[in-house]
C-alpha cells in the first residue's frame, strides 16, 4: 500500500469518526476592496456559515459587491465551492480543500484588469471601475471608529449604526441595558463607505449579526462565533 493511499485512508477514517461531532456554529466573511470610482466601491466577497457547528468542509461562497455613501448595495455571485456531495470521503474532501486553495489564492491576488472574471464584467460595464481606480486595502484606516451606540469620524460621531454584510446579515440593535463597549477601528474607509472587522467568541464582544427576518419567521440561528467584517455608511 503506497502512502499516499494510507493517508487517503486515515483521512477517511478521521473524517467519518467526526462526522456526526459538533462544535459551536460559526459565521466568517471577508470584504477586500478593489476600487473605488464616483462615491462607489467594489469589494471581493468571501462567505461561510456553519450553522451546526459540524467538523467537516462547510461550502464557502465568493463573489462581488458594490457599495455607495448613497446607500447603494449591490451583491454579484462569482463562485462557490460546495460542501463534498459525499461528507466523510476522503477523496471528495481532498478535492475540496484543493479547490477552495485555488480560490483564496484568486481572493487574494490583484485582479486581472485586461481579463477580469465574467462574473465581474457586468458590474465594470455599470459602474466604470478600471484600473486607475485601485484602492489600497488598509486606505483611510482607523479614521471612523464603532461601537453599538456610536459611530464616529475623527470627533464627528453623527449617528449610530448597524453595520451591513453580505446576505443582509446585520448587526444586532443596542440593548440599552448593555454596558460600553470598546470602540473598534475601520480597517478600510473611503468614499464615505468604512469596513470593519468584528470578532464575537469568548474573548472578544465586537458586533454580534443577525439575519433578518422574513415574515412571521425569525431566522436568527444565534450562530455563537463570529468573524465578519461588516460595512457602516459614514452621514455627510
Amino acid at each position: 500500500m503506497t502512502r499516499a493511499l494510507k493517508l487517503l485512508l486515515l483521512l477517511g477514517v478521521m473524517a467519518a469518526d467526526t462526522a456526526g461531532a459538533t462544535g459551536p456554529s460559526t459565521l466568517e466573511v471577508k470584504l477586500s476592496p478593489l476600487a473605488a470610482r464616483k462615491g462607489a466601491v467594489l469589494f471581493r466577497t468571501r462567505y461561510t456559515v456553519n450553522r451546526e457547528g459540524a467538523h467537516r468542509f462547510m461550502t464557502v461562497e465568493f463573489g462581488w459587491l458594490v457599495v455607495d455613501a448613497r446607500g447603494g448595495w449591490k451583491e454579484v455571485p462569482h463562485r462557490t465551492v460546495a460542501e463534498p456531495a459525499s461528507p466523510g470521503s476522503a477523496e471528495e474532501d481532498t478535492r475540496a480543500w484543493a479547490e477552495l486553495k485555488r480560490a483564496d489564492a484568486e481572493f487574494k491576488a490583484p485582479l486581472d484588469w485586461k481579463a477580469p472574471p465574467e462574473s465581474l464584467a457586468g458590474l465594470l460595464r455599470e459602474y466604470g471601475f478600471t484600473r486607475k481606480d485601485v484602492v489600497a486595502k488598509n486606505a483611510g484606516a482607523g479614521t471612523v471608529t464603532w461601537s453599538p451606540k456610536t459611530l464616529c469620524e475623527g470627533k464627528r460621531c453623527p449617528s449610530p449604526c448597524r453595520q451591513r454584510t453580505v446576505r443582509e446579515w446585520r448587526s444586532e440593535d443596542v440593548d440599552e441595558g448593555e454596558g460600553p463597549h470598546k470602540p473598534i477601528k475601520a480597517l478600510f474607509v473611503h468614499s464615505g463607505v468604512a469596513v470593519f472587522r468584528n470578532q464575537y467568541d469568548d474573548e472578544h464582544h465586537d458586533a454580534f449579526f443577525t439575519e433578518p427576518v422574513v415574515g412571521e419567521e425569525d431566522r436568527n440561528p444565534g450562530i455563537e462565533i463570529h468573524d465578519v467584517m461588516a460595512i457602516c455608511v459614514v452621514p455627510r
